[in-house]
C-alpha cells in the first residue's frame, strides 16, 4: 500500500488505548455471544453422551441391574438388545461404528468445555480494559494468542458435531427393528427354572412396558435437541469467524501499542481497527443514542397528553416532566458528540474503507504469491484476510447509513 493512500494524520486511525478498549468492547461482547452459543450445544452433546454411556459402556450393560435379582435379568437383556441393534443400525445408516460416534461426541463435549474456559479467560482481559486506564500488557497478547490458536483448531469439530442428527436418528431406527432371540439362561439351570424365570421377565415387560424402548427413551428425548444443532452450528460459525477477525484486530492492536511493530504497520493496523471495530461502534451508539432522544420526547408528549385530559395528576406531572426533560437534555448532549464523530467519518471514511480494501487486496495477493512460489499452502491466512474483508463490505454499509 503507497504512503499517499493513507489519510495522513486523520484522528480515525491514530492507534490508541481508546481504540484499544473499544476493541475490547466489540470483543468481548461477541465472546458472549460465542460462549452462549457453545453452552447450548455443549449442553447437547453432554446429555448424548451421557445416553450413548447407557449403551456403550461395560459399566452400563446392565451389569447394575444384576443386583436386583430375577427382576432386573430382564433390564440387563433389554440393554444388551439395544446395544447390539443400535451398533447394527448406525454402522448401516452412517457408515461409521456407533463406538467411533461415542469417541467424537466424548471428544467433542470435552473440546467445548476447553474451548469455554479459553473464552472466559479472553472475557476476564476484555473486563479488566473495560472503562479502566490499563496499559497493555504482554500477559494480555498471550491470551488472545492462545484464543486464536485453540479457536483453530477447535472450529475443525462443528461439521462433525452438526452431523450427529443421523446418528441419533440411527439409533432411534433400531427400536423398530427386530429384537434378536433371547439368551438362553445360564447354564446350570433346570427347565422349570427356566420356565420361572421367563415368568418373572414376562410380568417384569408388562409392568414395565417395552424395555427396549425405555432404554432408548432419552434418545427420543435428544431427538429434537440434536436436529437443531445444524442451525446451531451455522449461527454459531458465524459468530466464530467474527470473532477470528476480533482476536486478529485486538492482537495487532496490542503489538503496535507495544511498540512491537513498526511505525507504518502500527497506521494500517489503526485503519483496520477503525474500519472494523470503530465504524461499526459508532454507528451502534447512534442509533442507540437516537432512539433514547426519540423515547425521551415521546415520553414527554405522552406526559403532556395526560395533564391535557387530566388524567395525570399534577404532582406525579412534575415529577416525571423533570425526570424526562433531564434524560432527554442528557442523550441530547451525548448526541451531539455522536453525531460529531459521525460527520468525521462522513467526510473521511470513504478514505479509511478504500484504505482498508486495498491493504486486504495485497495481503490476498502476496499469499496466493507465495503459495505458488513456495508450493505451499497458506489457507488460514487467506480465509482470516476474506473474512476481514467481507466486514469491511459490511462496515461500507454501515457507513452509508450513518
Amino acid at each position: 500500500m503507497s504512503e499517499d493512500v493513507l489519510p495522513v494524520g486523520t484522528p480515525l486511525v491514530a492507534p490508541s488505548m481508546g481504540a484499544v478498549r473499544t476493541t475490547f468492547l466489540a470483543l468481548d461482547r461477541t465472546v458472549e455471544t460465542v460462549g452462549s452459543d457453545c453452552r447450548s450445544v455443549a449442553e447437547t452433546l453432554g446429555a448424548l453422551s451421557d445416553a450413548l454411556a447407557t449403551i456403550t459402556q461395560n459399566t452400563g450393560s446392565g451389569q447394575q441391574f444384576l443386583g436386583a435379582g430375577l427382576v432386573g435379568l430382564p433390564i440387563a437383556g433389554a440393554i444388551k438388545a439395544a446395544k447390539s441393534l443400535a451398533g447394527q443400525y448406525v454402522k448401516q445408516q452412517t457408515g461409521v461404528p456407533l463406538s467411533a460416534w461415542t469417541e467424537l461426541v466424548s471428544s467433542s463435549s470435552a473440546q467445548f468445555d476447553a474451548y469455554l474456559a479459553q473464552l472466559e479467560a479472553v472475557a476476564a482481559v476484555s473486563r479488566r480494559h473495560r472503562g479502566a486506564e490499563l496499559e497493555p500488557a504482554a500477559e494480555d497478547q498471550q491470551v488472545l494468542l492462545d484464543a486464536r490458536w485453540q479457536t483453530r483448531g477447535w472450529k475443525q469439530i462443528l461439521g462433525r458435531v452438526a452431523q450427529l442428527g443421523g446418528l441419533v436418528d440411527a439409533i432411534l431406527e433400531a427400536n423398530r427393528g427386530d429384537e434378536p432371540a433371547p439368551e438362553q439362561a445360564a447354564g446350570g439351570f433346570s427347565g422349570s427354572m427356566q420356565r420361572r424365570l421367563k415368568e418373572v421377565q414376562s410380568r417384569t415387560v408388562e409392568k414395565s412396558g417395552d424395555l427396549r424402548e425405555w432404554v432408548l427413551q432419552p434418545f427420543v428425548d435428544l431427538r429434537d435437541r440434536v436436529r437443531q444443532l445444524p442451525r446451531q452450528i451455522e449461527h454459531l460459525a458465524r459468530e466464530v469467524a467474527l470473532l477470528e477477525v476480533l482476536l486478529d484486530l485486538e492482537i495487532a492492536e496490542l503489538r503496535a501499542c507495544l511498540g512491537q511493530i513498526p511505525a507504518a504497520e502500527a497506521r494500517i493496523v489503526g485503519l483496520r481497527v477503525a474500519a472494523g471495530v470503530i465504524l461499526p461502534e459508532l454507528a451502534q451508539r447512534l442509533a442507540d443514542t437516537r432512539r433514547r432522544a426519540l423515547d425521551y420526547r415521546t415520553y414527554l408528549d405522552r406526559l403532556d397528553g395526560g395533564r391535557r385530559a387530566g388524567t395525570i395528576d399534577e404532582r406525579a406531572y412534575a415529577v416525571l416532566s423533570a425526570e424526562y426533560r433531564a434524560g432527554l437534555d442528557q442523550a441530547m448532549a451525548e448526541l451531539a458528540g455522536v453525531e460529531a464523530q459521525a460527520d468525521v467519518w462522513r467526510r473521511e471514511g470513504p478514505t479509511v474503507l478504500h484504505a482498508c480494501v486495498d491493504w486486504v487486496q495485497l495481503e490476498l495477493d502476496v499469499v496466493a504469491a507465495r503459495a505458488l512460489t513456495e508450493q505451499r499452502t497458506t489457507d488460514e491466512r487467506r480465509v482470516l484476510l476474506q473474512r476481514e474483508r467481507d466486514r469491511l463490505i459490511e462496515a461500507g454499509q454501515v457507513l452509508a447509513t450513518l
